[in-house]
């Protein structure tokens, strides 16, 4: 699994909010810290420099944009455990278009728009229960593009390249 992913960045108002949130979850679930994200495309082992290109291109051709928070999801695979499901609107699916067309030879990825706001393996009761008062934001602002170093340890994960639209 280790590999680079294209994440989008939350602007800074969204950050703030869900790294609010993320960090609550953090410490009732004992779960580790991370960046809030959407993950575009990833887990590919390429060349770097060739992600910072395509990277710089993309961002020329976007703008800021925003989308819905639709719904909590708990699931039952470590990365997938509570995320908050996002609207793939026109511009976020244009972007992953981009992304599957230039990637796809190289990893195979299936994009799933969310937010995850903790990793782990949790009783589902637990995530009902440390959710309480957790207000979840009904939009999100997107305002940029990372090249994120990942990998099975959260807490070693590296952005290793930024651009703002």
């Amino acid at each position: 699994m280790n590999g680079y992913s294209i994440w989008l960045d939350l602007e800074k108002e969204s950050r703030t909010n869900y790294r609010n949130i993320i960090s609550t979850l953090s410490r009732r679930l004992n779960s580790p810290l991370f960046e809030p994200h959407c993950t575009v495309y990833g887990h590919m082992k390429m060349d770097l420099g060739e992600l910072k290109t395509f990277i710089s291109k993309i961002i020329l051709k976007s703008n800021q944009f925003s989308t819905s928070a639709k719904k909590i999801k708990v699931g039952s695979s470590y990365f997938k455990s509570l995320s908050i499901k996002v609207d793939c609107n026109p511009k976020l699916q244009d972007l992953n278009n981009r992304c599957k067309s230039r990637f796809s030879l190289v990893k195979k990825y299936k994009f799933d728009p969310h937010i995850s706001l903790a990793y782990g393996l949790f009783k589902t009761e637990k995530i009902y229960s440390v959710m309480k008062n957790i207000v979840i934001p009904k939009h999100v602002v997107f305002s940029g593009l990372s090249i994120v170093k990942t990998g099975k340890d959260v807490e070693k994960w590296e952005t290793v390249f930024q651009r703002k639209f």
